[in-house]
């Protein structure tokens, strides 16, 4: 496996585009963290419609990258399950505020009221909670 290439900048902010890489990583982390999607099926349900070969290499990415750890379904061994690590944990907080910030400027975005609302009322206690709720599940999946 080859190593991670230098960041171009050292910007916390650089760091943080170029770990996720571009918008589909994204996505695919907030279906992991918000949605709790494990399955590669999960993921091509997603409303943006990311394409197949896209999502195949995304997944590699964020696995490469350590965002997610592939496992074997044991419900399926045919199939993967993509289970996010510490590190995808860690931007539970950065995916909350940047929900937050779609719910308030864009008008049309279709958010989770309650999750907006509770991670308005206390942002760190809502990431711990989403967190925690991962943790527990994260020996399989929870769909």
């Amino acid at each position: 496996m080859s190593s991670i290439s230098p960041l171009r900048s050292s910007c916390p902010i650089n760091a943080l585009v170029e770990a996720i890489g571009d918008p589909w990583s994204l996505l695919i982390l907030r279906d992991v963290v918000l949605r709790r999607s494990s399955r590669y099926s999960e993921f091509q349900r997603s409303d943006e419609g990311i394409a197949t070969n896209i999502l195949a290499d995304r997944l590699k990415k964020l696995v490469h990258r350590g965002f997610l750890e592939r496992r074997p379904d044991p419900g399926d061994k045919r199939s993967s399950l993509f289970l996010p690590t510490d590190r995808t944990l860690d931007l539970i907080p950065v995916m909350l505020a940047a929900m937050a910030w779609g719910a308030r400027h864009e008008p049309t975005a279709n958010v989770h009221a309650g999750v907006v609302v509770a991670y308005l009322a206390d942002p760190l206690g809502t990431a711990e909670r989403i967190a925690a709720g991962i943790r527990r599940g994260r020996e399989g999946p929870t769909t």
